[in-house]
């Protein structure tokens, strides 16, 4: 009987631990992702709220991975964007905010950085998003 109530005793701690370590894994992958984004607003890039209320919308954030920053050139200059893994910000910046953001993260996991070869598709939606809307 006293066996028993161990192998209980001991099953209910390591559930208990289990979901302990779980939700501390959760944590701090918010955790960095939070971390990034300030670090990419602090650095200069600019934020801009993206809700998905119009095609073109929907197409600016998906011509992107989430959570990493995507490289784009356009006209002789290279731009990095970031969009949020919720799909709801997107965040650009220049050379100079990049290399702020790549020196304000030393000693930290930075997000993963790639080069796009095709970048017009961005481009055009994000011209077309940052045009002001008719009234």
């Amino acid at each position: 009987m006293l066996r028993r109530k161990d192998s209980i005793y001991a099953a209910l701690l390591f559930i208990f631990a289990a979901l302990l370590l779980h939700g501390c894994a959760g944590g701090q992958n918010t955790q960095q992702v939070v971390r990034t984004e300030y670090f990419l607003q602090e650095a200069g890039f600019q934020k801009w709220d993206v809700n998905m209320e119009t095609p073109k919308r929907q197409a600016l954030l998906n011509s992107i991975p989430k959570g990493k920053i995507t490289t784009f050139e356009k006209g002789g200059l290279t731009y990095h964007a970031y969009a949020d893994e919720g799909g709801q910000a997107l965040y650009v910046g220049d050379d100079a905010a990049y290399q702020k953001y790549v020196s304000m993260s030393r000693g930290r996991k930075l997000c993963e950085r790639v080069t796009t070869p095709d970048s017009s598709q961005f481009w055009s939606c994000f011209d077309e998003v940052q045009k002001p809307r008719g009234r």
